[in-house]
């Protein structure tokens, strides 16, 4: 049986400690390696031209570039990494501005290890992982309603499918339940995608919040 690929991830954080957690966090995985560590945003373009990660895990604050503005720049490479934003125990605007930046998911530094396992497999596969309770704090300090012509548009199976990713399920998990065949479920992501104008699976989840599709 052929073994899964191994998945690339160079970490990013101005705290050597918070760097050396995070490596040795995956050291007990064998599908997960850590190909490289940087200490602030302006290194991340070379890194990630040099060690080619399939996720970059990305903290928000550092001293010369922010995460936010690093995470903006890998979005404008062609075949940009999946980006996994860090974050502190409070999360703040910053964090909602790098999904809208481009980042994947998003993660709190104190998060226990198999939940950083999960996230860096999930957001490889094309997927991504977030905590509800995050999602809700964050919708609750940025209360902009979603436009009801917007809503509307969406299908009856549109909204079935937006309601199971706000949830976090994975493209396989909506498809199970839905008795959908992921290429279907992938095509609806992207109908819903589009028509909510957002561009990745955390902000559907948020807009599916705002609009209290879910809560």
């Amino acid at each position: 049986m052929t073994s899964p690929p191994e998945i690339a991830v160079l970490v990013v954080d101005d705290d050597p400690m918070v760097r050396r957690g995070v490596t040795d966090i995956f050291g007990a995985t064998t599908d997960i390696r850590v190909v490289a560590g940087v200490d602030d945003g302006d290194q991340v373009l070379d890194a990630v031209a040099t060690h080619r990660p399939d996720v970059v895990l990305m903290d928000l604050k550092m001293k010369r570039l922010g995460g936010l503005e690093a995470t903006a720049a890998l979005m404008t490479l062609a075949a940009p990494p999946k980006v996994i934003a860090m974050t502190s125990m409070d999360l703040d605007d910053v964090v909602t501005a790098s999904i809208a930046a481009g980042a994947h998911s998003f993660l709190r530094k104190d998060e226990a290890p198999e939940t950083f396992h999960q996230a860096v497999r999930v957001v490889a596969a094309g997927n991504t992982l977030f905590s509800l309770e995050s999602l809700r704090e964050l919708v609750g300090r940025e209360r902009r309603p979603v436009p009801a012509t917007a809503l509307r548009s969406l299908t009856p199976r549109e909204r079935e499918v937006l309601i199971e990713l706000a949830s976090g399920a994975t493209n396989g998990e909506i498809a199970g339940r839905l008795y959908l065949g992921q290429t279907t479920v992938k095509s609806h992501v992207s109908a819903i995608s589009t028509k909510l104008g957002t561009r990745n699976r955390v902000e559907i989840a948020i807009e599916a919040f705002r609009a209290g599709v879910v809560v």
